[in-house]
C-alpha cells in the first residue's frame, strides 16, 4: 500500500512539473514574438518642417528640413545656396532661363551639389573637412536631441558649439543648428503623419528640380523607409518683384548678383502675394495649400504606387489629389518620386 502511495505521488509530481515547463512553441515564445512584433510596428506621429536662414556670412542662405517626433529631432537635412562662378559651378535647375534676373557670369548653386569645387576653395583656406561632411556631422549631432536641448547648446559661444559637434569644422556651426531649430519650430505647426515601424529605418533626401515652367526651381525633401514615402515637403523659389515680395535671407547682400528690382523668394514665404497672382489667373487655392495637398497625398504611398502614376494623364493625377488645382501636380509628384528613389 505504501509503495502504491509513493508511485501515485511520483506520477502527480511528474505531471505537475510537465505542466509548468516552458513549451517548445507555447505561450512564452508567443509573448516574446508579440513584444517584438509590437516594437517593430510601433506607431509614431511625425511632423516635418523647413526653414530658411542666414547661417553663414552674407553671401548665402541656408535651408534646413527637420522631422520631429514630439519635440525630438528624428531627421535633419541641411544645404546652402550661393551665387557661384558659372564657369565652375552647376546652377539650380532652370538656371539657363534666369538670365533676366541674375547678372552675367554667375549661377545660384547648391553647395552640396557643388561639394567638390566649393570644398576645394575651403581647403585652400585651411579646411580639412568637405562642406558635405560638415553638414552630415551637424545633422548627426542633432539626432535624438530635443528642441530645448539644442537651444541650450546654441546659447553657448560659437567656438564651444563647433567643438561640441564631432567632425564639424565650420566656424558657423552654431548658425546651422539655429537653422535646424527654426525648422523644428515650423514643424510643430504642421500636420502630423503616421508611421509604423523602426525610426532607424528612415532616411531623408532633398532634390532640386523644375516641376513648373522655366521661371523657378523646385525644392523637394522626402522621408522614406526604403519602400514607402513617409512624408514630403515641397517649396519653390522664383525671382519676384522686390517691392512686393520677401526675398530669401541675405537678399540685401545678394543684390550684387540679382538684377535691380528683383529678389529670389520662396513661394511658401510669399504665398499671399503669389496666390493673389494665381487667383487673377483663375486659381481658387493658395500655393502653399496646393503643396500641402500634394504632400498629404504622397505620404504613406509606396514608391511603386507613385511610379504607377507616371502612366496616367496629367488630368487624372490632378483629380487623384483631392482639391489640388496646380496643372503641374503630376510633375511635383515626380519630384517626390525622384527624391525617394535617390535614398536607395
Amino acid at each position: 500500500m505504501k509503495n502504491l502511495f509513493i508511485l501515485v505521488l511520483v506520477l502527480v509530481l511528474s505531471v505537475g512539473a510537465a505542466g509548468c515547463s516552458k513549451p517548445e512553441n507555447g505561450s512564452s515564445t508567443s509573448s516574446s514574438t508579440s513584444e517584438t512584433s509590437a516594437e517593430e510596428t510601433e506607431r509614431h506621429e511625425l511632423k516635418t518642417g523647413q526653414a530658411l536662414y542666414a547661417a553663414h556670412g552674407t553671401k548665402s542662405f541656408a535651408t534646413a528640413t527637420v522631422v520631429l517626433k514630439d519635440d525630438t529631432i528624428v531627421l535633419a537635412y541641411v544645404d546652402e545656396y550661393q551665387y557661384l562662378d558659372s564657369a565652375d559651378a552647376a546652377g539650380v535647375p532652370n538656371s539657363e532661363n534666369f538670365g533676366d534676373y541674375v547678372i552675367d557670369g554667375y549661377v545660384l548653386g547648391s553647395k552640396r551639389v557643388n561639394n567638390e569645387s566649393y570644398s576645394a576653395d575651403m581647403a585652400a583656406a585651411g579646411s580639412t573637412v568637405t562642406i558635405n561632411d560638415n553638414y552630415e556631422a551637424i545633422q548627426k549631432f542633432v539626432l535624438g536631441k530635443t528642441i530645448a536641448e539644442l537651444e541650450e547648446i546654441t546659447s553657448q559661444e560659437d567656438e564651444k558649439v563647433t567643438d561640441a559637434v564631432s567632425g564639424a569644422t565650420l566656424v558657423d556651426t552654431k548658425g546651422y543648428i539655429d537653422t535646424i531649430l527654426l525648422a523644428a519650430e515650423n514643424a510643430r505647426a504642421n500636420e502630423a503623419v503616421p508611421y509604423q515601424g523602426d525610426l532607424a529605418d528612415l532616411t531623408i533626401h532633398q532634390l532640386e528640380g523644375a516641376a513648373h515652367g522655366t521661371k523657378c526651381f523646385t525644392l523637394t525633401t522626402v522621408v522614406t523607409d526604403g519602400t514607402t514615402v513617409v512624408s514630403a515637403y515641397i517649396d519653390e523659389f522664383q525671382y519676384l518683384a522686390g517691392d512686393t515680395s520677401t526675398g530669401v535671407p541675405n537678399s540685401d547682400n545678394l543684390a550684387d548678383y540679382v538684377k535691380e528690382g528683383y529678389v529670389l523668394g520662396s513661394k511658401r514665404v510669399n504665398t499671399e502675394a503669389y496666390s493673389t497672382s494665381m487667383a487673377a489667373a483663375g486659381s481658387t487655392i493658395a500655393i502653399d495649400k496646393n503643396y500641402n495637398m500634394i504632400q498629404s497625398y504622397v505620404s504613406g504611398k509606396s514608391i511603386d504606387e507613385l511610379k504607377a502614376l507616371e502612366e496616367k494623364k496629367a488630368e487624372e493625377v490632378i483629380d487623384a489629389v483631392s482639391s489640388a488645382t496646380l496643372e503641374d501636380t503630376a510633375n511635383y509628384i515626380k519630384e517626390v518620386l525622384k527624391a525617394a528613389e535617390a535614398t536607395k
